[in-house]
Formats: structure tokens, C-alpha cells, sequence
């Protein structure tokens, strides 16, 4: 847990945007019926929740138990990531917490930015 600068929490996580193509938003949600039914199965994944506007800009915000659990997602993610990303390609991803390199190298091809806590607490 992170105690500098009034912070009381760690977080293992990011956040992923991207937007749905033409069309494409019947096959989006499908794949994400699927990867959310996958993705509970995982233990350790603490949030896995995607917010779509009309318009179909996708937000997906994830959290984990540990490093762990991270990469068991990440490598459940590879059964997924060619058909999510052909029906709605990333557009931005933000790390949150303190990930390690061999973690955040695995999203380079979104340039993920770094987001180290900084103030506030969890419960």
C-alpha cells in the first residue's frame, strides 16, 4: 500500500478507451458478453466494466487483486483482442498504480501513460 503524499491505497489497473466502428456495434457487444463471461471466471479481477456512449465511444475500466491477476487477464485477453479490437480499435490507455515493466510493455501498442497515486484512499 502507498503511503506518500496522503496516499492510502494501491491500485493495479487501467483504463482503456476506443471506439466502436460503423456498424460494428452488434459484434462489439457480443465479444464483450463473451470476455466479461471469461473474465469472471478470473479470480483476482476486482472491475471489469465498460461504459459505451450512443455515439460508441467505449470505456473500460479495470482493476485486480494483485500483479497476478493482471497478467492472467492480459493472457486471457490474447483469446479476445483481434476480434474486440476489429470491431472497436483502442484510441487511449491510462496504467493506474505502480505496474511493473514486463505488465505495461504488454499494452505498448496503445502507448499506455502512467498514473501513480497521488492522493485519496480506498475502503
Amino acid at each position: 500500500m502507498t503511503t506518500q503524499n496522503n496516499v492510502t491505497f494501491d491500485n493495479i489497473g487501467w483504463i482503456v478507451e476506443a471506439k466502436i466502428k460503423e456498424g460494428k456495434r452488434e459484434e462489439f457487444k457480443a465479444i464483450v458478453d463473451e470476455i466479461v463471461a471469461a473474465t469472471q471466471k478470473e479470480g483476482g479481477t476486482l472491475n471489469y466494466q465498460y461504459y459505451v456512449s450512443d455515439d460508441g465511444d467505449v470505456l473500460v475500466y479495470e482493476r485486480f487483486a494483485n500483479i497476478e491477476s493482471a497478467h492472467i487477464h492480459i493472457t486471457n485477453w490474447d483469446n479476445f483482442a483481434e476480434r474486440w479490437l476489429d470491431a472497436a480499435p483502442g484510441t487511449r490507455m491510462v496504467h493506474l498504480g505502480n505496474l511493473p515493466e514486463e505488465l505495461t510493455s504488454r499494452h505498448a501498442a496503445l502507448a499506455p501513460k502512467l498514473l501513480k497515486p497521488f492522493g485519496g484512499f480506498a475502503r
